[in-house]
């Protein structure tokens, strides 16, 4: 997905990969809300405490509100192509290895890495968009990477 140009272009031309980007977010809003939907059974699996649910839920968001500030500085500074990738690798990687984990420790451990993980996404998102989507479509395009993210905990 690397342009040789940083003009935008009409909308209509970079379509695919504006689809990929919402949908994107839709995953991204889908996955960090899974947790709770998996607690009951957790709880009894890997014996946990409402003390130890309460920190899992919000774990996530320790690493991902925090990150959210050096991600967009990270964006700024190096190929934003290169930092979606490896954030959506440590995303994929966290998200992955979740099914594997036997106890608080490492659900925990990857809670905090799936919060680094999707911190790249907005940041990545909104300099692509400034990129490559023309000033007078930008609106629009917000409009739609949102809905998408909003429909990911009805999906």
């Amino acid at each position: 997905m690397e342009w040789t140009d940083d003009k935008p272009r009409k909308f209509g031309a970079v379509t695919p990969w504006f689809v990929l980007l919402a949908i994107s977010l839709l995953i991204n809003y889908i996955d960090r809300g899974n947790l709770s939907l998996a607690a009951p059974l957790l709880k009894n699996e890997l014996h946990l405490t409402a003390w130890q649910l309460g920190i899992l839920f919000s774990a996530f968001f320790w690493t991902y509100t925090a990150l959210q500030f050096v991600m967009g500085w990270v964006v700024d500074r190096f190929e934003v192509n290169l930092v979606i990738a490896v954030g959506y690798l440590v995303w994929s990687l966290a998200t992955a290895t979740t099914g594997l984990v036997r106890g608080f420790t490492m659900l925990l451990t990857m809670r905090l890495l799936l919060g680094i993980g999707e911190s790249v996404a907005f940041p990545s998102c909104s300099k692509i968009l400034a990129r490559h989507v023309p000033e007078e479509n930008r609106a629009f395009a917000n409009g739609i990477l949102i809905a998408g993210l909003k429909s990911g905990p009805a999906v």
